[in-house]
């Protein structure tokens, strides 16, 4: 049994050029976890929605905003190395300054 999985080698610091807007790849996809690579440039915003699991979101390179709550009134501005938490089911969404690339894990229920 292998203990230990190379998920992915990111380039910290360094956005992933492509010609869309947001790009969004589920990197893992385990029992009790799920990492997404989430990339969103030109102001792109990733829309108010809910996990239903808590998560953490890591900021890789670029910066933005990660707002939640009732009415996304909390924010927490986003720059390279920041690392926050969630709870499930709380409403967020993440505006892109001008370009932002995040990872996001959700911690799944046994």
């Amino acid at each position: 049994m292998k203990n230990i999985e190379l998920v992915k080698q990111f380039e910290l610091g360094k956005i992933p050029q492509t010609s869309k807007n947001k790009d969004a790849a589920k990197i893992f996809d385990g029992t009790r976890r799920q990492m997404l690579e989430v990339i969103l440039r030109g102001g792109e915003v990733l829309s108010k929605h809910i996990a239903k699991e808590p998560i953490t979101v890591f900021c890789l390179a670029g910066k933005g905003t990660f707002r939640a709550g009732k009415d996304l009134q909390e924010e927490q501005k986003l720059t390279a190395g920041t690392l926050i938490t969630l709870e499930a089911e709380i409403e967020h969404e993440v505006v892109a300054e001008s370009e932002i690339h995040i990872l996001v894990t959700k911690f799944k229920a046994a």
